[in-house]
């Protein structure tokens, strides 16, 4: 390793160690359970219909670049602008994931409701959103009625429920740990150091 790339990484684990050596329980994380998952993962609790979730997404690309095997989204069914549309949204999530095109209907969901400033309000107009983007409504029909996509959207709701989720977005590490943003309210760079802390989290 040349010396010039040596100096970079150690300058790298000297800002991580900084980092790490300032983190703090209840300020900056708190743990809401004994026992950590089986395997290591940052999940971001997030709903389409939360304009906090739309702005946190430079946020979550962060840590999913520093993190992509750990790092998933669980969409949130409490948070409805009609009716039941939350669940059918979170059903939504789960058919974009089956058929591949999660960061495509992501960015094309968040773009209608908070860009464009309309709001999807239907199971018809969540259907448009994905026949624009490619998918033909058939596929759209037969993915969002199939018993994988409900039982894996019941799995999202459930784990939710069982964590006590009941704002967005809301990052929870390995199940056990709760990232507080409201910790980095002083930081120069929230994004490198809200990173820095799922990185440090996921380790523990």
């Amino acid at each position: 390793m040349s010396k010039w790339l040596l100096g970079l990484v150690s300058s790298f684990l000297l800002v991580f160690s900084v980092h790490a050596q300032n983190f703090e329980e209840g300020v900056h994380y708190e743990v809401i359970a004994d026992d950590a998952t089986s395997k290591p993962e940052i999940v971001e609790f997030f709903s389409f219909y939360c304009v906090h979730c739309y702005r946190f997404e430079p946020i979550a690309e962060s840590i999913k670049q520093a993190h992509p095997d750990q790092f998933k989204k669980s969409h949130v069914s409490f948070i409805s602008p009609r009716g039941d549309v939350g669940e059918t949204m979170t059903k939504a999530f789960v058919a974009a994931q089956k058929l591949d095109i999660e960061d495509k209907i992501s960015s094309a969901i968040f773009d209608y409701n908070f860009v464009k400033e309309n709001m999807l309000t239907s199971k018809q107009d969540i259907r448009n959103v994905f026949v624009v983007n490619g998918v033909a409504g058939e596929e759209f029909d037969k993915a969002m009625a199939s018993f994988s996509v409900r039982a894996a959207a019941s799995k999202m709701d459930r784990r939710a429920s069982d964590l006590g989720i009941n704002a967005t977005p809301t990052f929870i590490v390995n199940g056990k740990y709760k990232m507080l943003p409201q910790g980095f309210r002083d930081s120069d760079d929230f994004a490198a150091d809200f990173t820095a802390l799922a990185s440090y989290l996921v380790k523990k």
